[in-house]
């Protein structure tokens, strides 16, 4: 490797360079740039080309690009849709279960939506409407003959029994202290019946009803599925039952 050298010479206690001198300091000097200039290219040629300045932005570079989510990943192995509706070729028989007894009778070219399948059989789902007049609850607790009478004579055993009753709208009132197993300002319906029993009953009215009671008109009559609280409440006796559901008799 070649050296480069400076001379100076003295004068008056100072150092000035001669003709020469200055020659080999801008030789230096230039070599000096020289060797920087090759460095920086040696660090270019490192680096990819496109990749972004920094050694950071150089890192986010070549970091690998993050894989999909399970939940996204899943949503798009997702099956489509299906249309799972069909009509009857023929006459069918409805049944609670493959191969059990029937427990209907589908016609030929009803509809139905297929929603699971078991060995040659089809779970199926129907819709159709029926009189309201068919319809008594699926509670266990349900009695359909039991009245107001009934729970008279008998308030412990008919506590938390189900009744659907045809009822005649009296009055929409709130309860007071002096009726004894309701609360204080709680709103009730007071009803004369059911059917042709002419008893006074307490109808408890819960907060999802009362937009319905308050429309009543008094002598209405209206069907109820109610649920019993008390049967002889004090204290005169009255029955006190808790609403279910409530609908106008058209």
């Amino acid at each position: 490797m070649r050296h480069l050298y400076v001379n100076v010479h003295q004068n008056g206690g100072g150092f000035v360079p001669c003709e020469s001198d200055l020659t080999m300091v801008r030789n230096e000097t230039i070599g000096r740039a020289v060797r920087v200039a090759f460095a920086a290219l040696a660090v270019a040629a490192a680096i990819p080309s496109g990749a972004p300045l920094g050694a950071q932005a150089a890192s986010r570079a070549k970091s690998p690009s993050p894989s999909p989510t399970p939940a996204a990943a899943s949503a798009a192995a997702a099956p489509a849709v299906s249309n799972d509706s069909y009509n009857l070729a023929v006459p069918s028989v409805l049944r609670d279960a493959p191969s059990s007894a029937a427990i209907g009778q589908l016609q030929k070219s009803a509809n139905v939506e297929v929603i699971a399948r078991d060995r040659g059989w089809s779970r199926v789902r129907i819709e159709g409407w029926v009189p309201d007049s068919v319809l008594v609850p699926a509670d266990t607790a349900f009695r359909a003959n039991l009245s107001a009478a009934d729970m008279r004579a008998d308030p412990v055993g008919t506590r938390g029994k189900m009744v659907m009753w045809n009822v005649e709208f009296l009055a929409l009132q709130t309860a007071d202290p002096l009726r004894h197993g309701m609360a204080d300002e709680e709103p009730y319906i007071l009803a004369r019946g059911p059917n042709s029993e002419n008893a006074l009953l307490y109808l408890v009215v819960p907060p999802s009803l009362m937009g319905t009671a308050r429309a009543l008109q008094p002598l209405a009559r209206i069907t109820v599925t109610a649920r019993v609280r008390d049967g002889r409440s004090d204290p005169v006796g009255i029955p006190i039952l808790d609403i279910q559901t409530l609908r106008r008799i058209r």
